[in-house]
């Protein structure tokens, strides 16, 4: 089975800045617990479409991931309203890169809140050949602090357990 992962991450301390975020914009969804300045939720729906509700609401900083394995990523950054960043790979049949909105200023700041450093960055957007094990946005998440992205999306929450088990909180 190939991953499919879509989620949000709101750039904030305050798990409440989230679930407010969530409500306003008229959806449901799970949210996570603050990790390295961030707050990962997921809608309930359309998962690898962008709520443009929830853009709307968006109070500061917000990516939107989404990976899936067999076909391709797409990594965008929202500061409110207004898209800072935008990028999409597909590899279906084969690579093609589309870099609509690309200022890398974006990105090294994010990593650089990490404490991390932004070298080679520019290898994790372009590639010639897809790596399986070396994945370029699990790279990217990693780099700008993302803890929960892998095999992440509100399908894939099916249970109360479930709930408990990963720390999630469901916003109705």
């Amino acid at each position: 089975m190939s991953e499919f992962s879509a989620s949000y991450h709101l750039k904030t301390k305050d798990r409440e800045q989230a679930i407010k975020l969530i409500k306003d914009a008229g959806h449901q969804g799970f949210v996570f617990n603050e990790t390295k300045g961030w707050v990962t939720f997921l809608i309930k729906g359309q998962v690898f479409d962008i709520s443009e509700s929830v853009i709307q609401c968006n109070p500061g900083l917000l990516v939107h991931y989404i990976y899936a394995e067999d076909h391709g990523w797409e990594f965008r950054v929202f500061e409110k309203d207004r898209v800072v960043f935008e990028y999409t790979c597909d590899w279906t049949d084969e690579i093609h890169i589309e870099k609509n909105v690309y200022n890398l200023d974006v990105i090294k700041e994010l990593i650089s809140s990490q404490g991390k450093e932004a070298s080679d960055l520019e290898e994790i957007f372009e590639m010639d050949e897809f790596d399986y094990e070396h994945s370029p946005a699990y790279q990217l998440a990693e780099k700008i602090g993302l803890v929960h992205y892998e095999w992440l999306s509100a399908d894939y929450i099916k249970s109360n357990d479930e709930l408990e088990e990963r720390d999630l909180i469901l916003v109705e």
